[in-house]
Protein backbone atom coordinates (compact mmCIF):
# COMPACT_ATOMS: atom_id res chain seq x y z
CA UNK A 1 0.00 0.00 0.00
CA UNK A 2 1.63 3.43 -0.94
CA UNK A 3 1.42 5.95 1.69
CA UNK A 4 -1.76 6.95 2.75
CA UNK A 5 -1.09 9.90 5.31
CA UNK A 6 -1.87 13.34 5.79
CA UNK A 7 0.71 15.03 4.32
CA UNK A 8 1.74 17.41 6.79
CA UNK A 9 -0.35 16.89 9.94
CA UNK A 10 -1.07 19.50 11.98
CA UNK A 11 -1.23 19.86 15.71
CA UNK A 12 -2.71 22.34 18.18
CA UNK A 13 -0.21 22.58 20.54
CA UNK A 14 -2.79 24.09 23.62
CA UNK A 15 -5.20 21.41 23.89
CA UNK A 16 -3.22 18.34 21.70
CA UNK A 17 -6.10 17.35 19.78
CA UNK A 18 -5.25 17.23 15.81
CA UNK A 19 -6.34 19.01 12.77
CA UNK A 20 -7.47 16.34 10.32
CA UNK A 21 -9.18 18.72 8.24
CA UNK A 22 -9.71 16.99 4.24
CA UNK A 23 -7.37 19.75 2.96
CA UNK A 24 -4.37 17.90 5.19
CA UNK A 25 -5.34 14.54 3.46
CA UNK A 26 -4.13 12.83 0.53
CA UNK A 27 -6.92 10.97 -1.95
CA UNK A 28 -6.16 7.86 -1.22
CA UNK A 29 -6.61 8.61 2.39
CA UNK A 30 -10.07 10.44 1.80
CA UNK A 31 -11.03 7.28 -0.67
CA UNK A 32 -10.44 5.14 2.40
CA UNK A 33 -12.04 7.71 4.96
CA UNK A 34 -15.01 7.24 2.73
CA UNK A 35 -15.50 4.08 2.41
CA UNK A 36 -14.46 2.92 5.42
CA UNK A 37 -17.98 4.57 6.98
CA UNK A 38 -19.89 1.88 4.30
CA UNK A 39 -18.59 -1.06 4.73
CA UNK A 40 -19.20 -3.92 7.11
CA UNK A 41 -15.01 -5.10 7.68
CA UNK A 42 -11.94 -3.57 6.19
CA UNK A 43 -8.47 -5.12 6.37
CA UNK A 44 -5.17 -2.81 5.32
CA UNK A 45 -2.02 -4.55 4.53
CA UNK A 46 0.86 -2.36 4.21
CA UNK A 47 4.82 -3.32 3.59
CA UNK A 48 5.12 0.04 5.26
CA UNK A 49 3.28 1.19 8.38
CA UNK A 50 5.83 3.88 8.85
CA UNK A 51 7.79 5.40 5.78
CA UNK A 52 8.74 8.24 7.95
CA UNK A 53 6.95 9.15 11.29
CA UNK A 54 4.97 6.88 13.30
CA UNK A 55 1.58 9.37 12.77
CA UNK A 56 1.36 7.43 9.87
CA UNK A 57 0.22 4.44 11.50
CA UNK A 58 -2.19 6.64 13.49
CA UNK A 59 -3.98 7.11 10.07
CA UNK A 60 -4.28 3.64 9.12
CA UNK A 61 -6.54 3.24 12.51
CA UNK A 62 -8.26 6.47 12.30
CA UNK A 63 -9.65 4.97 8.66
CA UNK A 64 -10.88 1.97 10.73
CA UNK A 65 -12.18 4.08 13.34
CA UNK A 66 -14.68 5.84 11.13
CA UNK A 67 -17.98 3.27 12.22
CA UNK A 68 -15.94 1.05 14.66
CA UNK A 69 -15.42 2.39 18.41
CA UNK A 70 -13.29 -0.88 18.69
CA UNK A 71 -10.67 0.72 17.31
CA UNK A 72 -9.44 4.19 18.93
CA UNK A 73 -12.66 4.57 20.52
CA UNK A 74 -15.25 6.79 20.27
CA UNK A 75 -15.10 10.36 18.42
CA UNK A 76 -14.20 11.99 21.96
CA UNK A 77 -11.42 9.12 22.87
CA UNK A 78 -8.21 10.28 23.98
CA UNK A 79 -6.51 7.62 21.03
CA UNK A 80 -8.43 10.19 18.58
CA UNK A 81 -8.06 13.46 19.80
CA UNK A 82 -4.60 13.39 21.19
CA UNK A 83 -2.54 11.38 18.39
CA UNK A 84 0.42 13.13 19.27
CA UNK A 85 0.32 12.01 23.04
CA UNK A 86 -0.98 8.51 22.14
CA UNK A 87 1.89 7.95 20.11
CA UNK A 88 4.40 9.51 22.80
CA UNK A 89 2.97 7.28 25.62
CA UNK A 90 3.43 3.98 22.77
CA UNK A 91 7.19 4.63 22.58
CA UNK A 92 7.42 5.70 25.84
CA UNK A 93 8.86 9.20 25.50
CA UNK A 94 5.72 10.35 28.09
CA UNK A 95 4.05 8.64 31.05
CA UNK A 96 1.42 9.09 33.34
CA UNK A 97 2.89 9.38 36.97
CA UNK A 98 1.53 7.32 39.75
CA UNK A 99 -1.45 9.51 41.06
CA UNK A 100 -2.35 11.05 37.88
CA UNK A 101 -6.10 9.35 37.31
CA UNK A 102 -6.44 10.73 33.64
CA UNK A 103 -5.20 8.05 32.37
CA UNK A 104 -8.51 6.14 33.45
CA UNK A 105 -9.94 8.19 30.25
CA UNK A 106 -7.15 6.41 27.76
CA UNK A 107 -8.33 3.22 29.76
CA UNK A 108 -11.91 3.17 29.39
CA UNK A 109 -12.53 4.58 25.72
CA UNK A 110 -12.24 2.26 24.05
CA UNK A 111 -12.48 -0.46 26.62
CA UNK A 112 -10.49 -3.53 25.62
CA UNK A 113 -12.84 -7.06 25.10
CA UNK A 114 -13.43 -9.49 27.08
CA UNK A 115 -11.22 -12.17 25.75
CA UNK A 116 -8.03 -10.25 26.34
CA UNK A 117 -8.13 -10.56 30.12
CA UNK A 118 -10.36 -11.94 32.89
CA UNK A 119 -10.08 -8.01 34.10
CA UNK A 120 -11.55 -6.79 31.38
CA UNK A 121 -14.05 -9.92 31.08
CA UNK A 122 -15.30 -8.87 34.92
CA UNK A 123 -15.38 -4.92 34.55
CA UNK A 124 -17.67 -5.28 31.46
CA UNK A 125 -19.73 -7.95 33.52
CA UNK A 126 -20.44 -5.96 36.40
CA UNK A 127 -21.13 -2.60 34.05
CA UNK A 128 -23.34 -4.31 32.28
CA UNK A 129 -21.16 -3.77 28.77
CA UNK A 130 -22.47 -5.99 25.23
CA UNK A 131 -19.75 -7.96 23.54
CA UNK A 132 -20.13 -4.42 20.55
CA UNK A 133 -19.72 -1.70 23.19
CA UNK A 134 -16.21 -0.45 23.60
CA UNK A 135 -16.65 2.97 25.69
CA UNK A 136 -16.90 2.49 29.64
CA UNK A 137 -19.28 5.39 30.35
CA UNK A 138 -18.08 7.48 33.46
CA UNK A 139 -21.47 6.70 35.36
CA UNK A 140 -20.19 3.00 34.94
CA UNK A 141 -16.89 3.80 36.36
CA UNK A 142 -19.12 5.70 39.42
CA UNK A 143 -21.25 2.67 40.01
CA UNK A 144 -17.96 0.34 40.23
CA UNK A 145 -16.65 2.30 43.00
CA UNK A 146 -18.67 0.64 45.77
CA UNK A 147 -17.78 -3.02 44.21
CA UNK A 148 -14.67 -4.81 44.21
CA UNK A 149 -14.08 -4.34 40.36
CA UNK A 150 -13.42 -1.03 40.98
CA UNK A 151 -10.15 -1.98 42.06
CA UNK A 152 -9.97 -4.19 39.16
CA UNK A 153 -9.82 -1.17 37.40
CA UNK A 154 -6.33 -0.18 39.42
CA UNK A 155 -4.72 -3.57 38.19
CA UNK A 156 -5.54 -2.98 34.30
CA UNK A 157 -3.71 0.58 35.38
CA UNK A 158 -1.00 -1.00 37.15
CA UNK A 159 -0.15 -3.74 34.96
CA UNK A 160 0.90 -1.44 32.09
CA UNK A 161 -2.09 -1.11 30.03
CA UNK A 162 -0.20 1.37 28.06
CA UNK A 163 2.41 -0.92 26.84
CA UNK A 164 0.63 -3.68 26.16
CA UNK A 165 -3.43 -3.41 25.42
CA UNK A 166 -3.00 -0.01 23.86
CA UNK A 167 -5.11 0.45 20.63
CA UNK A 168 -2.40 -0.26 18.44
CA UNK A 169 -1.37 -3.48 19.28
CA UNK A 170 -4.70 -4.69 19.55
CA UNK A 171 -5.29 -3.54 15.50
CA UNK A 172 -1.87 -3.40 14.06
CA UNK A 173 -0.37 -7.13 13.28
CA UNK A 174 3.02 -6.80 12.65
CA UNK A 175 5.48 -9.54 10.67
CA UNK A 176 8.80 -8.27 10.49
CA UNK A 177 11.31 -9.35 7.25
CA UNK A 178 13.51 -10.83 10.21
CA UNK A 179 10.88 -12.85 11.40
CA UNK A 180 9.63 -14.34 8.69
CA UNK A 181 12.86 -15.09 6.89
CA UNK A 182 14.31 -17.10 9.83
CA UNK A 183 11.03 -18.51 11.22
CA UNK A 184 10.22 -22.35 9.34
CA UNK A 185 6.41 -23.00 8.32
CA UNK A 186 5.84 -26.23 9.60
CA UNK A 187 3.57 -27.26 7.07
CA UNK A 188 5.94 -26.62 4.17
CA UNK A 189 9.53 -27.01 6.17
CA UNK A 190 10.52 -23.95 4.76
CA UNK A 191 10.46 -20.41 5.74
CA UNK A 192 7.61 -18.18 5.29
CA UNK A 193 9.61 -15.78 3.19
CA UNK A 194 12.91 -16.92 1.44
CA UNK A 195 15.87 -15.27 2.93
CA UNK A 196 17.95 -12.97 0.93
CA UNK A 197 21.34 -12.46 2.66
CA UNK A 198 23.05 -8.90 2.63
CA UNK A 199 26.53 -9.25 2.64
CA UNK A 200 27.90 -5.93 4.10
CA UNK A 201 30.71 -3.95 3.55
CA UNK A 202 32.20 -0.55 4.96
CA UNK A 203 31.33 -1.04 8.75
CA UNK A 204 34.90 -2.29 9.57
CA UNK A 205 37.37 0.59 11.71
CA UNK A 206 39.73 0.49 8.58
CA UNK A 207 37.56 0.67 6.16
CA UNK A 208 36.70 4.29 7.11
CA UNK A 209 37.98 6.27 3.59
CA UNK A 210 40.50 8.37 4.64
CA UNK A 211 41.12 12.08 3.76
CA UNK A 212 43.98 13.78 1.81
CA UNK A 213 45.87 16.31 4.16
CA UNK A 214 43.50 19.34 2.42
CA UNK A 215 40.89 17.45 2.36
CA UNK A 216 41.05 16.82 6.61
CA UNK A 217 42.01 20.20 6.62
CA UNK A 218 38.94 21.61 4.91
CA UNK A 219 36.80 19.46 7.21
CA UNK A 220 38.20 20.74 10.07
CA UNK A 221 37.12 24.12 8.88
CA UNK A 222 33.48 22.80 8.57
CA UNK A 223 33.60 21.81 12.33
CA UNK A 224 34.94 25.21 12.94
CA UNK A 225 31.98 26.57 11.29
CA UNK A 226 29.65 24.75 13.11
CA UNK A 227 31.46 25.81 16.25
CA UNK A 228 31.09 29.07 15.41
CA UNK A 229 27.33 28.99 14.88
CA UNK A 230 26.88 27.08 17.85
CA UNK A 231 28.73 29.73 19.85
CA UNK A 232 26.47 32.28 18.47
CA UNK A 233 23.15 31.15 18.57
CA UNK A 234 21.61 28.85 20.82
CA UNK A 235 18.10 27.40 19.07
CA UNK A 236 17.87 25.00 16.40
CA UNK A 237 20.57 22.40 15.43
CA UNK A 238 20.45 22.05 11.54
CA UNK A 239 21.46 25.01 10.31
CA UNK A 240 24.61 24.67 12.51
CA UNK A 241 25.61 21.42 11.18
CA UNK A 242 24.19 21.47 7.49
CA UNK A 243 27.89 22.37 6.05
CA UNK A 244 28.73 18.92 7.90
CA UNK A 245 26.18 17.13 6.91
CA UNK A 246 26.61 18.13 3.36
CA UNK A 247 30.71 17.40 3.03
CA UNK A 248 29.55 13.77 4.97
CA UNK A 249 28.04 13.24 1.50
CA UNK A 250 31.01 14.67 -1.03
CA UNK A 251 33.33 17.11 -1.25
CA UNK A 252 31.36 18.59 -4.52
CA UNK A 253 28.11 19.26 -2.56
CA UNK A 254 30.35 20.51 0.43
CA UNK A 255 32.01 22.94 -1.39
CA UNK A 256 28.50 24.32 -3.42
CA UNK A 257 26.88 24.59 -0.19
CA UNK A 258 29.60 26.64 1.52
CA UNK A 259 29.84 29.01 -1.67
CA UNK A 260 25.68 29.47 -1.54
CA UNK A 261 26.19 30.28 2.27
CA UNK A 262 29.14 33.01 1.47
CA UNK A 263 26.98 34.57 -1.90
CA UNK A 264 23.57 34.44 -0.31
CA UNK A 265 23.03 33.91 2.93
CA UNK A 266 19.22 34.35 2.13
CA UNK A 267 18.74 32.44 -0.77
CA UNK A 268 20.84 29.27 1.29
CA UNK A 269 18.17 26.50 -0.35
CA UNK A 270 16.22 25.96 -3.51
CA UNK A 271 14.52 23.19 -5.03
CA UNK A 272 16.60 22.89 -7.65
CA UNK A 273 19.95 21.89 -4.84
CA UNK A 274 18.14 19.68 -2.06
CA UNK A 275 16.12 17.02 -2.52
CA UNK A 276 14.86 16.02 1.01
CA UNK A 277 13.42 17.26 4.44
CA UNK A 278 16.54 19.71 4.63
CA UNK A 279 14.62 22.55 2.85
CA UNK A 280 11.86 22.94 5.45
CA UNK A 281 14.23 23.13 8.41
CA UNK A 282 16.56 25.55 6.23
CA UNK A 283 13.47 28.22 6.24
CA UNK A 284 12.26 27.44 9.95
CA UNK A 285 16.26 28.75 11.25
CA UNK A 286 17.47 30.83 8.68
CA UNK A 287 15.49 33.52 9.75
CA UNK A 288 17.18 32.99 13.93
CA UNK A 289 20.97 33.21 12.46
CA UNK A 290 20.04 35.79 10.04
CA UNK A 291 23.35 36.93 8.11
CA UNK A 292 27.00 35.63 8.77
CA UNK A 293 29.88 37.09 11.14
CA UNK A 294 32.73 38.31 9.86
CA UNK A 295 34.69 35.27 11.36
CA UNK A 296 31.86 32.69 9.78
CA UNK A 297 32.80 33.96 6.72
CA UNK A 298 36.35 33.79 6.83
CA UNK A 299 36.17 30.37 8.34
CA UNK A 300 34.41 29.31 4.82
CA UNK A 301 36.51 30.65 2.46
CA UNK A 302 39.69 28.83 4.14
CA UNK A 303 37.17 25.91 3.72
CA UNK A 304 36.39 26.74 -0.32
CA UNK A 305 40.10 27.28 -0.47
CA UNK A 306 41.29 24.42 0.68
CA UNK A 307 39.07 22.14 -1.66
CA UNK A 308 40.67 24.29 -4.56
CA UNK A 309 43.93 23.60 -3.88
CA UNK A 310 42.94 19.54 -3.48
CA UNK A 311 44.23 18.00 -6.66
CA UNK A 312 42.99 14.72 -6.00
CA UNK A 313 39.46 13.29 -6.61
CA UNK A 314 36.73 13.02 -3.97
CA UNK A 315 38.47 9.49 -2.31
CA UNK A 316 34.52 7.97 -2.46
CA UNK A 317 34.35 8.51 -5.83
CA UNK A 318 37.65 6.29 -6.20
CA UNK A 319 36.12 3.59 -4.18
CA UNK A 320 32.91 3.40 -6.05
CA UNK A 321 35.30 3.10 -9.31
CA UNK A 322 37.49 0.49 -7.39
CA UNK A 323 33.73 -1.48 -6.23
CA UNK A 324 32.56 -1.40 -10.04
CA UNK A 325 35.19 -2.39 -11.89
CA UNK A 326 38.25 -4.29 -9.70
CA UNK A 327 35.74 -5.82 -7.92
CA UNK A 328 32.74 -6.21 -10.64
CA UNK A 329 30.48 -5.16 -8.79
CA UNK A 330 28.59 -3.59 -12.20
CA UNK A 331 28.50 -7.09 -13.73
CA UNK A 332 25.43 -7.78 -10.53
CA UNK A 333 24.24 -3.88 -11.25
CA UNK A 334 24.18 -1.57 -9.01
CA UNK A 335 22.33 1.34 -7.30
CA UNK A 336 24.04 3.77 -5.80
CA UNK A 337 22.59 6.27 -3.11
CA UNK A 338 22.55 10.13 -2.16
CA UNK A 339 20.83 12.61 -0.20
CA UNK A 340 21.72 15.27 -2.18
CA UNK A 341 21.42 15.69 -6.02
CA UNK A 342 24.94 17.22 -6.44
CA UNK A 343 26.26 14.61 -5.02
CA UNK A 344 24.41 12.05 -7.42
CA UNK A 345 25.09 13.87 -10.36
CA UNK A 346 28.76 14.49 -9.29
CA UNK A 347 28.83 10.36 -9.37
CA UNK A 348 27.24 9.61 -12.40
CA UNK A 349 28.65 12.02 -14.55
CA UNK A 350 32.07 11.08 -13.81
CA UNK A 351 31.21 7.17 -14.05
CA UNK A 352 30.53 8.00 -17.65
CA UNK A 353 33.44 9.48 -18.46
CA UNK A 354 35.33 7.34 -16.69
CA UNK A 355 33.43 3.82 -18.03
CA UNK A 356 33.58 4.57 -21.65
CA UNK A 357 30.24 3.73 -23.42
CA UNK A 358 28.49 3.01 -20.00
CA UNK A 359 25.00 4.15 -19.76
CA UNK A 360 25.15 5.51 -16.36
CA UNK A 361 21.43 6.10 -15.00
CA UNK A 362 20.58 9.32 -12.70
CA UNK A 363 17.44 8.72 -11.18
CA UNK A 364 16.15 12.38 -9.18
CA UNK A 365 13.25 14.42 -9.13
CA UNK A 366 11.00 16.45 -10.98
CA UNK A 367 12.66 16.60 -14.26
CA UNK A 368 15.87 15.84 -13.86
CA UNK A 369 16.52 12.38 -14.26
CA UNK A 370 18.23 10.93 -17.76
CA UNK A 371 21.07 9.03 -18.81
CA UNK A 372 25.05 9.79 -18.96
CA UNK A 373 26.91 8.35 -21.89
CA UNK A 374 31.13 9.91 -22.48
CA UNK A 375 29.80 12.49 -20.25
CA UNK A 376 26.92 13.95 -22.10
CA UNK A 377 23.82 13.67 -20.40
CA UNK A 378 20.32 12.83 -22.20
CA UNK A 379 16.85 13.46 -20.10
CA UNK A 380 14.84 10.57 -19.51
CA UNK A 381 11.29 9.95 -17.55
CA UNK A 382 12.08 7.75 -14.37
CA UNK A 383 9.69 5.15 -15.72
CA UNK A 384 11.68 4.89 -18.56
CA UNK A 385 14.49 4.03 -16.34
CA UNK A 386 13.13 2.20 -14.21
CA UNK A 387 12.87 -0.20 -17.52
CA UNK A 388 16.41 -0.14 -18.64
CA UNK A 389 16.90 -1.36 -15.52
CA UNK A 390 14.14 -4.60 -15.66
CA UNK A 391 15.41 -4.57 -19.38
CA UNK A 392 19.49 -4.89 -17.93
CA UNK A 393 20.30 -1.97 -20.49
CA UNK A 394 21.18 0.25 -17.30
CA UNK A 395 23.90 -1.46 -14.89
CA UNK A 396 24.73 1.48 -13.11
CA UNK A 397 22.16 3.76 -11.54
CA UNK A 398 22.47 6.77 -9.13
CA UNK A 399 19.33 7.79 -7.06
CA UNK A 400 18.77 10.51 -4.62
CA UNK A 401 16.43 9.50 -1.56
CA UNK A 402 13.94 11.74 -2.48
CA UNK A 403 12.98 10.02 -5.57
CA UNK A 404 13.67 6.68 -4.82
CA UNK A 405 9.89 5.98 -2.86
CA UNK A 406 8.36 2.97 -5.01
CA UNK A 407 11.48 2.09 -6.65
CA UNK A 408 11.84 -1.61 -7.14
CA UNK A 409 15.24 -3.05 -8.27
CA UNK A 410 15.16 -6.82 -7.82
CA UNK A 411 17.56 -7.21 -11.18
CA UNK A 412 20.17 -5.42 -9.42
CA UNK A 413 22.53 -7.37 -6.65
CA UNK A 414 24.40 -4.16 -5.01
CA UNK A 415 23.94 -1.13 -3.28
CA UNK A 416 26.85 1.77 -2.90
CA UNK A 417 25.95 4.14 0.20
CA UNK A 418 27.38 7.19 -0.95
CA UNK A 419 26.40 8.73 2.61
CA UNK A 420 24.71 8.36 5.72
CA UNK A 421 21.52 9.56 6.17
CA UNK A 422 20.97 11.26 9.48
CA UNK A 423 17.61 10.36 9.31
CA UNK A 424 18.45 6.33 9.65
CA UNK A 425 15.07 4.88 8.59
CA UNK A 426 16.15 6.34 4.59
CA UNK A 427 18.90 3.63 5.15
CA UNK A 428 16.82 0.56 6.03
CA UNK A 429 14.47 2.49 2.79
CA UNK A 430 17.16 2.35 0.74
CA UNK A 431 18.32 -1.52 1.21
CA UNK A 432 14.76 -2.28 0.58
CA UNK A 433 15.03 -1.14 -3.23
CA UNK A 434 17.29 -4.50 -3.57
CA UNK A 435 16.55 -6.83 -0.60
CA UNK A 436 13.01 -7.56 -2.08
CA UNK A 437 10.68 -10.96 -2.96
CA UNK A 438 11.55 -11.40 -6.38
CA UNK A 439 15.61 -10.45 -6.02
CA UNK A 440 17.48 -12.64 -8.46
CA UNK A 441 20.82 -13.05 -6.57
CA UNK A 442 20.44 -14.96 -2.64
CA UNK A 443 22.96 -12.39 -1.64
CA UNK A 444 23.19 -9.10 -2.03
CA UNK A 445 25.99 -6.87 -1.38
CA UNK A 446 25.95 -3.05 0.31
CA UNK A 447 28.51 -1.02 1.18
CA UNK A 448 28.28 2.04 3.34
CA UNK A 449 30.61 4.92 2.71
CA UNK A 450 32.04 7.23 5.54
CA UNK A 451 35.20 9.81 5.83
CA UNK A 452 37.61 8.54 8.79
CA UNK A 453 36.57 10.98 11.65
CA UNK A 454 33.69 12.50 10.39
CA UNK A 455 30.53 13.10 12.55
CA UNK A 456 29.38 10.07 10.67
CA UNK A 457 32.02 7.63 11.69
CA UNK A 458 31.88 9.05 15.13
CA UNK A 459 27.84 8.15 15.40
CA UNK A 460 29.30 5.10 13.64
CA UNK A 461 31.44 4.20 16.40
CA UNK A 462 29.13 4.80 18.55
CA UNK A 463 26.03 3.21 17.36
CA UNK A 464 27.83 0.08 16.03
CA UNK A 465 27.53 -1.68 19.24
CA UNK A 466 23.41 -1.15 19.51
CA UNK A 467 21.98 -0.81 15.85
CA UNK A 468 20.93 -3.86 15.02
CA UNK A 469 18.53 -3.54 18.54
CA UNK A 470 17.30 -0.40 18.13
CA UNK A 471 14.06 -0.05 16.93
CA UNK A 472 10.60 1.37 17.54
CA UNK A 473 7.45 -0.13 18.12
CA UNK A 474 7.06 -0.60 14.16
CA UNK A 475 10.47 -2.49 13.61
CA UNK A 476 12.15 0.17 12.07
CA UNK A 477 15.03 2.07 13.88
CA UNK A 478 13.53 5.23 15.32
CA UNK A 479 14.00 8.54 14.07
CA UNK A 480 15.10 10.23 17.51
CA UNK A 481 18.59 8.60 16.25
CA UNK A 482 18.75 11.94 13.79
CA UNK A 483 18.95 13.98 16.89
CA UNK A 484 22.38 11.89 18.00
CA UNK A 485 23.79 13.21 14.36
CA UNK A 486 23.20 16.15 15.59
CA UNK A 487 24.59 16.27 19.02
CA UNK A 488 27.86 14.61 17.38
CA UNK A 489 27.93 17.20 14.91
CA UNK A 490 27.90 19.74 17.98
CA UNK A 491 30.48 17.97 20.05
CA UNK A 492 27.87 16.75 22.51
CA UNK A 493 28.92 13.34 22.86
CA UNK A 494 27.61 12.65 26.66
CA UNK A 495 24.22 13.81 25.42
CA UNK A 496 24.60 11.81 22.02
CA UNK A 497 24.96 8.45 24.21
CA UNK A 498 22.27 9.54 26.67
CA UNK A 499 20.19 9.46 23.76
CA UNK A 500 21.29 5.98 22.18
CA UNK A 501 20.71 4.51 25.94
CA UNK A 502 17.40 5.67 26.10
CA UNK A 503 15.55 3.85 23.15
CA UNK A 504 13.98 0.71 24.52
CA UNK A 505 15.63 -2.79 22.76
CA UNK A 506 12.42 -4.52 22.37
CA UNK A 507 8.70 -3.51 22.06
CA UNK A 508 5.58 -5.84 23.06
CA UNK A 509 4.75 -6.03 19.52
CA UNK A 510 7.70 -8.52 19.46
CA UNK A 511 6.19 -10.39 22.28
CA UNK A 512 2.83 -10.52 20.78
CA UNK A 513 3.37 -11.44 17.17
CA UNK A 514 6.85 -12.75 16.65
CA UNK A 515 5.02 -16.01 16.36
CA UNK A 516 2.65 -17.54 13.57
CA UNK A 517 -0.01 -19.76 14.99
CA UNK A 518 -1.35 -22.75 13.06
CA UNK A 519 -5.22 -22.27 12.01
CA UNK A 520 -7.30 -25.67 10.88
CA UNK A 521 -9.19 -24.01 8.20
CA UNK A 522 -11.32 -26.72 7.71
CA UNK A 523 -13.20 -26.47 11.15
CA UNK A 524 -14.35 -22.86 11.22
CA UNK A 525 -14.80 -23.07 14.99
CA UNK A 526 -11.88 -20.57 15.44
CA UNK A 527 -12.98 -18.30 13.13
CA UNK A 528 -16.60 -18.26 13.35
CA UNK A 529 -18.13 -18.79 16.27
CA UNK A 530 -21.55 -20.94 17.23
CA UNK A 531 -23.57 -17.69 17.75
CA UNK A 532 -22.33 -16.15 14.06
CA UNK A 533 -22.46 -19.70 12.56
CA UNK A 534 -26.48 -19.72 13.65
CA UNK A 535 -26.79 -15.78 12.60
CA UNK A 536 -25.37 -16.73 9.05
CA UNK A 537 -27.33 -19.96 8.46
CA UNK A 538 -30.62 -18.24 9.43
CA UNK A 539 -30.20 -15.18 7.07
CA UNK A 540 -31.67 -15.60 3.86
CA UNK A 541 -30.36 -15.10 0.25
CA UNK A 542 -30.16 -11.81 -0.97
Amino acid sequence: MKHIGQEEKKYNQGNDKTVAHESNQNNLMRFLMDISKRTKSMLLATATPVQLHPIEAWDLLEILSQKNDSVLGSKFSKWRTQPEKALNLLLGKEKFNEFDMSIIDWVRDPFPPANEDINFSLVRRRADMKDDEFVLSHEAIEGLKTTPDYRRLGRIIENNFIEFHNPFIRHIVRRTRDFLENTINPETNEPYLKKVEVKLFGERDDEAIVLTPYLKKAYGYAEEFSALLQKRVKGGGFLKTLLLKRVGSTIIAGKNTAEKMLSNWNMLQTDDDYEDEDVDKINEEKEEIKNLTVEEQDCLRKFIECLENNQAKDPKYELVLKLLINDKWIDRGCIIFSQYYDSAYFVAENLSKDLKFEKIGLYAGGDKSGIFVDGVFERRTKEELKQMVRRHELRVLVGTDAASEGLNLQTLGSLINLDLPWNPTRLEQRKGRIQRIGQIYDEVYIYNMRYKDSVEDRVHELLSSRLENIHNLFGQIPDILEDVWVKVALNEIEEAKHIIDAVPKQHPFELRYNQVKRIDWESCSTVLDSKEKKKCLMSGWK
